[in-house]
């Protein structure tokens, strides 16, 4: 009995639903008579885009300095070296015992060289050819030749 209660009820829901649907229908024909009559075009589908989201198209830093900068044409190149970093760093620890990070990093731009020395530094300790040591307290490590 219950499962035809359930059905029972959904079908008076769907014959109301569309006794509603029907007077809707109703209404938007009423609607579209009285645009008619004043000579109003209706469109039957409105387009439905959404707006783009942030800021407008055209209103950027690089839409503006595009016309005013010219562009690069040469890159970035590489420099040589008549050592290689890996025995750049290995040669000032074995002559500098106990130095710390910011030392070999300092040395590591006195010698004209971009960046840090740490994927070096990093790189030696892992093949075991220098020992890293942490400083209690502080930030950085010492290191030492084996």
């Amino acid at each position: 009995m219950a499962k035809s209660d359930a059905a029972s009820e959904l079908i008076q829901l769907v014959q109301k639903m569309q006794d509603e649907r029907t007077g809707h229908v109703q209404a938007i024909e009423a609607i579209d008579l009285t645009f008619k009559q004043l000579g109003i075009e209706v469109q039957l589908f409105a387009p439905t885009a959404k707006p783009r989201r942030g800021r407008p198209a055209g209103t950027g830093k690089k839409s503006k300095s595009v016309k005013a900068t010219p562009k690069k044409t040469s890159k970035r190149t590489r420099k040589t070296f008549a050592v290689s970093g890996d025995e750049s760093v290995l040669a000032f620890v074995k002559a500098n015992p106990d130095c710390t990070t910011a030392q070999v990093n300092e040395h590591w731009t006195k010698e004209g060289r971009s960046g840090k020395a740490d994927n070096a530094l990093g790189k030696l300790v892992k093949e075991d050819k220098i020992a890293r040591k942490n400083i209690k307290g502080q930030r950085g490590s010492t290191y030492k030749a084996k």
